[in-house]
């Protein structure tokens, strides 16, 4: 909880799934920027009463299982996935890398994307419930070992040769969730299946090669030049930024970018092929119009940094 008594903000997870009776919640005022609050099913009503905002999902939990709680991606056979007793909550990625033959939690919740094989529709259907996302099944054939699942997760980069899986077979399946970017030159794609989730930013020249194979949850972005600057934060750049840059290149950032005092249109159409920007960019007036244009993707505003625009 904050300095505020009894608010509670910015967490992954709430677990009030040990709550017995709703004098228990009382000491909760205020719930806020939860991505999942989990609680008992007979505490729904007193929850009720809670000022909520932007939590992701609330998911109770019915009397009698035994709340298992993970935050993050989560990888698991067929046959362990847990057992009937449990409820298992999943905030992230939930991947099962085989068919479902085992025993079951009697619940399970995810807060984000379930991947499984085809043929676990059945199992899995009667027990997922209460959660927000995806739920996406891949190729598999029964009797087969099964393809290799690799999971990568987070902010992830990934170069065109890593694409290509040299030590791996051409029925393996690749899952990546997050923030990807794909950099280099793509070949031949040496996954059977991929799957991304989140934000997946790669270079154009690999589109027609990438679509066939990649199937994806969420922004699908492409840009233009084979040499991508990747900022992963808030990122101010000013005229000598741009200067140094011996070839245009194309301008990626995570968050907001501003740009310095001096960066006119010429630098930006010298030294930019194309800008994919997933927050507010701030520029001076004179170089609103270039960031317009170069901008291919923008996730936010443009914002002038001097002053209203006359």
């Amino acid at each position: 909880m904050t300095e505020e008594r009894g608010v509670v903000e910015e967490r992954a997870v709430l677990d009030l799934s040990h709550l017995t009776s709703p004098d228990q919640l009382a000491a909760i005022s205020r719930i806020s920027a939860v991505g999942a609050v989990v609680l008992p099913e007979a505490l729904a009503g007193a929850y009720a009463g809670i000022p909520v905002s932007e939590v992701g999902a609330t998911i109770f939990v019915p009397d009698g299982l035994k709340v298992r709680v993970h935050v993050g991606p989560l990888v698991v056979g067929g046959d362990g996935i847990g057992a009937a007793g449990e409820m298992l909550v999943v905030v992230g990625v939930l991947v099962v890398t085989g068919l479902v033959t085992g025993e079951l939690p009697g619940r399970i919740s995810v807060v984000g994307s379930v991947f499984a094989p085809r043929g676990s529709e059945a199992a899995l259907g009667r027990v997922l419930g209460g959660g927000a996302g995806t739920v996406t099944y891949y190729r598999y054939q029964e009797g087969q070992s099964g393809p290799y699942v690799k999971m990568l997760s987070g902010q992830v980069r990934l170069t065109g040769a890593a694409l290509a899986n040299p030590a791996g077979e051409a029925t393996d399946i690749l899952i990546v969730a997050g923030q990807i970017i794909i950099t280099g030159e793509v070949g031949s794609v040496g996954y059977g299946q991929i799957f991304a989730a989140g934000q997946i930013i790669a270079p154009e020249a690999a589109q027609a090669e990438l679509e066939t194979r990649m199937e994806a949850q969420g922004q699908l972005i492409w840009y233009r030049s084979g040499d991508p600057r990747v900022f992963y934060d808030d990122t101010e750049l000013g005229p000598d930024y741009f200067r140094l840059l011996d070839h245009p290149v194309s301008l990626i950032v995570l968050g907001d970018l501003t740009l310095g005092a001096g960066v006119t249109p010429g630098l930006l159409r010298e030294s930019v092929t194309d800008m994919v920007v997933l927050g507010d960019v701030h520029a001076p007036s004179a170089a609103v119009p270039a960031v317009q244009v170069l901008a291919t993707d923008l996730y936010g505003e443009i914002r002038v940094a001097d002053g209203p625009r006359g």
